[in-house]
């Protein structure tokens, strides 16, 4: 008896597995490019009206309150302003060369700027 639940649990255990990998790989297929990402939000959001570019004056009005945005985010945000592009936007680099912002920051600044490719 003991033997058979064994063998049940075994069972059950790596069809879990089987499960729970389809759906990591189902998952890691999705796009990860952060403007394809803010482009799918602001058409479900139908977000209008947006700013063309990121100025010092939205720096410091407007991003400067949203979380996540420390204050040498902010200064190099500034540095680069006036920033009308993504590819600007998602190539700024840091003193030490890597990514300024992070995936979900630039999700957030492209869903509220109306930026060119």
């Amino acid at each position: 008896m003991f033997v058979k639940a064994k063998v049940v649990r075994t069972v059950v255990a790596v069809l879990a597995l089987g499960v729970l990998g389809t759906v990591v790989v189902g998952t890691a297929q999705q796009p990860t490019n952060p403007a394809d990402i803010a482009s799918a939000m602001v058409a479900y959001y139908k977000i209008g009206n947006r700013p063309t570019s990121i100025t010092v004056a939205e720096i410091e009005q407007r991003i400067a309150y949203f979380p996540d945005f420390g204050e040498s985010t902010l200064g190099a945000l500034k540095k680069a302003a006036p920033i009308e592009t993504v590819s600007k936007l998602v190539n700024l680099k840091n003193s030490r060369g890597r990514n300024l912002l992070s995936q979900k920051q630039i999700i957030l600044l492209l869903t509220f700027y109306n930026l060119k490719p």
